[in-house]
């Protein structure tokens, strides 16, 4: 194998590396956008009817919704909380619930340092092409990185609309070594206030606004490329 092929498949393989770190990186951020937006916790408790449900008010719902954000970003110890229910003030969650809640926390953890990493490893492989070809040729082979990732994202996307619940059980067997993730929608609240049609939606909005910024990141990355387009 010649130098000239060994370099032409290196650049490749970092253009690959590269698109997708930068389409991991739009993934997180809009799951964490969309994990920690109150507005879309709210309209999905009264579209899921959870207030009735949970005998919670919508006040109520989100002052622990607020609690849950403090907990999973790391500025609280625990979401053992107090909520008036039905009249009464009680704990919203048992023993088991706020286990796994302890669980998804670790999760959320490894979401924020991947979400970190991948925007890292997309500047340097950026720098890397620059200095291997040119800032012109770059722009062109993210243009095609991203293109390829998107459609594999697309894929992803149909497969996952079409069996979300399969997919979701899925996800809890790969991530979660317990099952403490199987409650009980007749007793635990966290169930009750986050039914299926919650993580459908959240999921679906994830990965509308990813294939918004992919396009918008495409067709940008295609007009500077054209403005600078180095003469042949």
């Amino acid at each position: 194998m010649t130098m000239r092929k060994v370099k032409k498949i290196f650049i490749w393989v970092v253009t690959f590396v590269m698109a997708f770190s930068l389409i991991l990186w739009l993934f997180l951020f809009n799951l964490e956008h969309v994990a920690f937006n109150l507005d879309f916790y709210k309209n999905e408790y009264l579209k899921n009817d959870v207030p009735s449900v949970t005998k919670m008010e919508i006040g109520e719902l989100l002052k622990v919704t607020e609690k849950m954000h403090e907990y999973l970003k790391g500025k609280a110890d625990d979401m053992d909380v107090l909520a008036n229910i039905g009249g009464d003030l009680v704990r919203v969650f048992n023993d088991k619930e706020l286990a796994h809640m302890k669980d998804v926390k670790n999760l959320f953890k490894l979401g924020f340092w991947l979400k970190d990493i991948s925007i890292a490893v997309f500047l340097a492989f950026f720098a890397l092409l620059v200095w291997q070809t040119s800032f012109v040729k770059t722009l062109s082979l993210l243009q095609k990185g991203v293109g390829f990732s998107l459609l594999a994202l697309l894929i992803l996307g149909v497969l996952i609309v079409l069996d979300f619940e399969n997919w979701f059980t899925l996800f809890h067997l790969a991530f979660f070594n317990n099952d403490l993730w199987l409650l009980d929608v007749e007793k635990d609240r966290l169930i009750q206030m986050f039914p299926l049609n919650f993580f459908e939606d959240a999921v679906s909005l994830i990965f509308k606004n990813t294939l918004i910024e992919i396009l918008a990141i495409t067709g940008g990355v295609f007009a500077i490329s054209k403005l600078l387009k180095e003469p042949s």
